[in-house]
């Protein structure tokens, strides 16, 4: 197994960490541009991304593991996991505001419009859209800088359950019996 030479225990998160925030902010950038005016493909291509960001902090947890020399605890892959999640929440929140506020401002309105169509051509009931368009109305206050905090707590705490996840599946205690070589040898 290659081992990688460590330099820092936060190197592999801060690179993954920004590797996976530009690639959020280009998905991101797509998903609002191009598959917007379809709500189906604007939920799959959320669905879509979240898979990827995912793996991403799945490829993090693997980075952190080969650095440690194939062997490491959960905590110490974890560490790296959860570094990289709120770098990448960070930018998600960031990209978000400047995209909404400042590069397309009207994009909510617009998505609704094309929901409220879409929904129209499946022949929906005026209660169904309703309901349907509910989640709209909360956009407003999610766009506040306490909305913004709570949204950026809740993705943390969702991703690390993840992150928990690979960093559990990962892990791989060092056989005794190399440790007990490895302190004769020094």
């Amino acid at each position: 197994m290659t081992v990688l030479i460590p330099s820092s225990k936060y190197a592999i998160p801060l690179r993954f960490g920004l590797f996976t925030g530009l690639i959020y902010i280009v998905l991101l950038f797509f998903r609002y541009k191009y598959f917007a005016s379809d709500p189906v493909q604007f939920g799959l291509s959320a669905l879509v991304t979240y898979v990827i960001i995912l793996t991403m902090y799945l490829f993090t947890g693997i980075a952190r593991k080969k650095e440690l020399g194939g062997y490491g605890e959960s905590r110490e892959i974890f560490q790296s996991i959860f570094i990289v999640i709120l770098i990448t929440e960070m930018v998600y929140i960031i990209f978000n505001l400047v995209y909404l506020k400042f590069i397309d401002p009207a994009f909510w309105q617009n998505l609704k419009a094309t929901s409220l169509s879409y929904y129209q051509s499946l022949h929906m009931t005026g209660e169904q859209m309703e309901q349907r368009m509910k989640s709209f109305k909360d956009v407003n206050q999610q766009a506040t800088p306490v909305g913004l905090l709570k949204g950026y707590g809740f993705s943390v705490i969702i991703d690390s359950l993840f992150g928990l996840i690979f960093a559990s599946l990962l892990r791989k205690k060092k056989p005794a019996s190399i440790d007990i070589l490895e302190k004769t040898k020094s």
